[in-house]
C-alpha cells in the first residue's frame, strides 16, 4: 500500500491568503488535508480539499475507484466540485461515501451536484471493501454534534493505516470508536503535539497521538503562521517526540 499526502496544512493552508511562506516562517507550502491510497488493486481518496487536483496530477494518477470524506468542512470537501465533474466525464467512480450527516451538509450547500455522485451511508464501526482495501470508520470528537467526523482505519491483507487529519480526541465509547491503536502507519492531526494549549477541551493528561501507539506516525494539518515557529524548528520538535512532520506530496509505502 502506497499513501500520498495531498495535503498538510489547516483550514487556511499555508501561505494563508494575503500571506506569504516567509511571513510563516514555512519551508514549503501546505494544502489543505488530503490522502491518497494506492494498492495493487484499487486507487482510493480520502476527503476532496480544493487543492485536491495538484496533488493527484503529481502522483499521475489518471482514475479513482471510490472517495471517503472524513467530514463536511470546506478544507475536506472544498474540491467536490472539481471531482464531480470527472465523476460526470467517467474518468473516475462515483462512489462517494461519507456519514449521513455529511450527506445533509453536501445537500444543502450543493443542491446541484445531488445527481453527480453514487453516495453511501458510512456507519461508525462498519468496515467497507473497495477491492483490496478495507476501510473503517472511527468517529473522533471534532466540531460535535453539528459534524459527524470521522477517522479511517484502511487495511489492506499486509498493511495497516490509520488517517484521522482532524481531530481533538478519540471517541472509545462510541461504536467503533476504539480501533485506532496500532497502525503501521498513523497519519494524525499534529495540534495535540505542537500545541496542546489550542485544545481547550482536553484535559491535560491525555495525548491522542501517543495512545494511538501506531509503529511510525507522521503529523499533519499545522500552520507555521499560526504557531509562530518556522517549520525547522516544528520539525525538530516533532522528532523529539518520537514522529514525523508531513509534507505535500510524501509518499509512503506501507
Amino acid at each position: 500500500m502506497q499513501c500520498t499526502l495531498l495535503g498538510t496544512g489547516d483550514v487556511t493552508g499555508v501561505p494563508a491568503p494575503f500571506r506569504a511562506l516567509d511571513d510563516a516562517g514555512a519551508a514549503a507550502r501546505r494544502r489543505r488535508p488530503g490522502l491518497l491510497v494506492e494498492t495493487d488493486e484499487a486507487t482510493v481518496l480520502f476527503d476532496v480539499p480544493p487543492e485536491f487536483r495538484e496533488g493527484v496530477r503529481d502522483r499521475g494518477v489518471r482514475s479513482l475507484d471510490a472517495t471517503f470524506v472524513t467530514h463536511w468542512h470546506h478544507d475536506h470537501v472544498g474540491g467536490v466540485d472539481d471531482l464531480s465533474l470527472s465523476a460526470r466525464a467517467d474518468v473516475v467512480a462515483d462512489d462517494l461515501y461519507r456519514t449521513p450527516t455529511a450527506g445533509e451538509h453536501f445537500h444543502r450547500e450543493k443542491p446541484y451536484l445531488a445527481d453527480r455522485f453514487d453516495e453511501h451511508d458510512l456507519a461508525h464501526g462498519e468496515p467497507v471493501t473497495v477491492a483490496d482495501v478495507t476501510v473503517t470508520p472511527i468517529p473522533v470528537s471534532h466540531d460535535r454534534p453539528a459534524f459527524d467526523a470521522l477517522a479511517f482505519r484502511v487495511e489492506t491483507d499486509d498493511a495497516t493505516l490509520l488517517y484521522a487529519p482532524d481531530f481533538e480526541t478519540w471517541c472509545p465509547d462510541m461504536p467503533g470508536g476504539d480501533d485506532y491503536r496500532n497502525a503501521d502507519l498513523a497519519i494524525l492531526e499534529a495540534t495535540s503535539v505542537v500545541a496542546p494549549h489550542m485544545l481547550d477541551d482536553l484535559a491535560p493528561r491525555e495525548d491522542p497521538v501517543a495512545d494511538a501507539a501506531a509503529h511510525r506516525t507522521v503529523l499533519v494539518h499545522l500552520n507555521e503562521h499560526l504557531l509562530a515557529r518556522d517549520t525547522a524548528t516544528v520539525a525538530a520538535d516533532v522528532a523529539d517526540q518520537g514522529y514525523e512532520l508531513g509534507t505535500d506530496f510524501e509518499t509512503y509505502v506501507v
